[in-house]
């Protein structure tokens, strides 16, 4: 093996050896719904849509947590619907923390086409971190 394959590889396994020494580590084991699976621990309770002059809206409301353990960092996908069930807006937020059987609260703007309106909104889970 050559020097500067040597060099690299030396590099490599002392940055390796710092990492695990410091206690940094990706654990994707407390990572609920690593692949997006359907689950309902965290379901839409409420929804507020409040309509805006400039084609958006404001949107507030509560998620609940139906298990006894607590969910961090909540990605959530929120989508706005019109009068025809049709998806006009979607963004997506992330809920700080959910305590088991608790409630959280969210709040999202939703931008929708001109002449449009939302009259419905659906919460969908993507993904969260255990405790």
């Amino acid at each position: 093996m050559n020097q500067s394959k040597t060099t690299v590889l030396i590099g490599f396994v002392v940055i390796f050896l710092i990492l695990m020494a410091s206690g940094c580590t990706f654990d994707k084991g407390n990572l609920i719904n690593q692949k997006n699976e359907k689950t309902e621990d965290i379901i839409q309770f409420t929804v507020n849509i409040a309509e805006s002059n400039n084609n958006s809206y404001h949107v507030t409301g509560l998620v609940e947590n139906k298990v006894e353990q607590k969910y961090r960092f909540v990605n959530m996908t929120v989508t706005g619907y019109n009068n025809k069930n049709e998806a006009i807006s979607e963004t997506k937020i992330m809920i700080p923390e959910v305590s088991g059987y608790d409630y959280a609260t969210y709040e999202v703007w939703l931008a929708t086409p001109p002449a449009e309106k939302i009259t419905m909104v659906k919460l969908r889970f993507i993904n969260g971190t255990k405790g």
